[in-house]
């Protein structure tokens, strides 16, 4: 099915004749030995370069399947650069509105849409409206007819695999296929919640143009379900949960939770069990998130994540146990519950311990159930020793886990737990905690910390003061920040105050870092500097944070009432910096204290 027709374009007298890219969507024929590259490659770029395909030496008898060719001529104006440029209109491809790309699609509704003016296909999980697509398409009416209504994947994939197919027909996605359950609301299926989330709201405005995504809403039961009915109506509206949202290719599926805007959740997923399930728990505020995802089939372990902490969008990418396309992801229930105390505490096992300098250790640690866990930028966690008989603790920030290489940006999220550890011997946790070896138990709480990442959401320019040990929570908030894409950083300034050269950690990571990004400038502030340090020495005064903060907004019409600036380190300097910042009047609400 789906056969191309050939059309009119330059040959050479040696070279038989080609097919040009866009013939190639929904085109019985294999390709041979390429032979021409099609000039439309030269005019509409990534997208063509995905779909245009080189020509190839056609059989006299027809396509690889023994049918004769099909050919037709395209109208005047239904190019695909035409095609482009309609869908880059506005027009509404998908006759939806603004449901379009939300509905899930059972097998029977797709049933319904096999008429030519009325044509819905799926491939790969999803269902498109092909309809206003009919007249560009080389092979003719026919060929899309041929798909009408069913799911045309394993065609498509005997004919064009290759073929960028969700580029092409992006403006023409309706939504999910699926298999409905008897006992599910099919209007609630097809049509959504009648009101919005929030959380959803935020996370479109800022994945807007992220358009190789699915935007259904799964089926998942009434958090309330237990309640006594004859008091809902006076209390709370029910908390909306994680909108969910699914990609597949051949060998991976990727799950995607929306948690919206700068939420700073703390993540944890446990491996899967017997019956393909993950569970993914959600802690946001004083509630936790608990999303059951069953997948369709097996998947192997560990998963990759990625929290994008601007947006919201968290992915979960498994690798799939066979490699086939499946026809859903799964089964996910999701539910809500309020954060509960007796569950802070949990067990790691030390994997990795690297001495960084004369008292400063960093410890990799992995939970005793397999778990991994996305720690929330700027939390701190505290970790429990016993000492005859009594248990104490103390609080450690955790730190980017390619410290134990390089400080990464735009890399997979840190998903286990990386701890800077510095050893004072009098000191009886972190003597007790660097001393362990790997294979040992260390107990830890769930992060803990008052630093609301919405503050610095509409924020550009930062400054970032940090004494010792106090550079900890800084080093993944560089990284939050570097990486942020909407509202970009524009500049970060760090002054990081230690006695020796000797004392510096992490000097040549951050160095590495600096190097790389021009907005961020690190000063390293010695107050017992040898005689060969070159650097800016003493301890830290209004005159030192502002030559840093005029040399950043000089020019650039930034001014003071512009920063935010983050601080930590011993209760001395944090002090003393306080007292500067407010000398050079910076407000209370441009002012984050990191303490544990």
């Amino acid at each position: 099915m789906f056969q191309t027709c050939s059309r009119a374009m330059e040959r050479s007298p040696n070279k038989k004749k080609s097919a040009s890219g866009l013939g190639h969507l929904l085109n019985e024929r294999t390709i041979k030995t390429p032979t021409f590259v099609s000039p439309i490659l030269q005019q509409v770029g990534k997208l063509a370069a995905s779909v245009a395909t080189v020509g190839s030496e056609l059989s006299s008898k027809g396509s690889a399947t023994g049918n004769p060719r099909n050919k037709c001529a395209l109208q005047p104006g239904h190019s695909l650069m035409d095609w482009i440029r309609l869908g880059a209109s506005g027009k509404d491809l998908t006759g939806l509105g603004p449901q379009a790309g939300r509905l899930f699609v059972t097998k029977q509704e797709l049933a319904k849409h096999s008429k030519i003016d009325d044509i819905w296909l799926a491939i790969r999980g999803r269902v498109y409206n092909v309809t206003e697509y009919v007249p560009f398409h080389p092979g003719g009416p026919e060929e899309l007819m041929k798909g009408a209504g069913i799911d045309a994947t394993t065609i498509f994939d005997q004919v064009h695999p290759w073929v960028n197919y969700e580029q092409i027909l992006q403006k023409c996605l309706v939504g999910n296929l699926v298999s409905v359950e008897p006992n599910v609301d099919t209007e609630r299926l097809f049509f959504g919640s009648a009101t919005g989330t929030k959380v959803a709201a935020d996370a479109e405005k800022l994945d807007e143009n992220d358009t190789n995504k699915n935007t259904a809403e799964p089926e998942r039961p009434s958090i309330e379900e237990n309640e006594d009915p004859t008091k809902r109506e006076s209390e709370e509206p029910p908390i909306s949960l994680p909108r969910f949202d699914w990609i597949q290719k051949l060998d991976y599926i990727t799950a995607i939770f929306y948690l919206g805007a700068f939420a700073n959740p703390l993540v944890e997923v446990l491996p899967p069990n017997s019956d393909h399930q993950v569970d993914v728990s959600v802690t946001i505020g004083g509630k936790v998130y608990k999303n059951e995802l069953a997948f369709h089939e097996n998947v192997q372990w560990p998963c990759s994540i990625k929290m994008t902490w601007e947006t919201g969008k968290l992915e979960l990418v498994f690798k799939k146990s066979s490699s086939r396309i499946w026809e859903n992801y799964g089964k996910l229930v999701q539910s809500s519950s309020d954060v509960s105390n007796s569950k802070m505490k949990f067990d790691c096992v030390l994997k990795k311990k690297v001495q960084v300098n004369h008292n400063i250790y960093l410890l990799g640690l992995e939970r005793n159930d397999g778990g991994r866990m996305v720690v929330p930028v700027g939390k701190h966690v505290r970790v429990f020793v016993n000492v005859e008989g009594q248990e104490i603790s103390r609080s450690y920030t955790p730190v980017p886990t390619s410290l134990f290489d390089a400080i990464a940006l735009n890399d997979s999220t840190p998903d286990e737990i990386c701890l800077m550890i510095k050893r004072y011997e009098a000191g009886l946790v972190s003597s007790a905690v660097t001393k362990k070896q790997p294979g040992d138990s260390v107990r830890l709480t769930k992060p803990l910390g008052d630093f609301d990442l919405k503050r610095i959401e509409k924020r550009e320019a930062f400054l970032l003061l940090a004494a010792g040990t106090g550079i900890t929570p800084m080093l993944s908030l560089l990284v939050c920040l570097l990486e942020r894409r909407v509202k970009k950083c524009q500049f970060a300034r760090l002054l990081f105050f230690n006695r020796k050269t000797e004392d510096i950690p992490f000097k040549e990571q951050l160095d590495k870092l600096e190097m790389a990004d021009s907005r961020l400038k690190i000063d390293h502030v010695l107050s017992e500097p040898g005689t060969d340090w070159i650097g800016p020495r003493g301890h830290i005064n209004k005159e030192m944070i502002n030559v840093a903060i005029q040399q950043h907004i000089k020019d650039t019409g930034y001014t003071i009432r512009d920063l935010f600036v983050f601080v930590c380190g011993p209760n001395q300097f944090l002090n003393l910096s306080l007292d500067e910042l407010q000398s050079l009047e910076i407000s209370n609400d441009q002012i984050h204290v990191f303490s544990g």
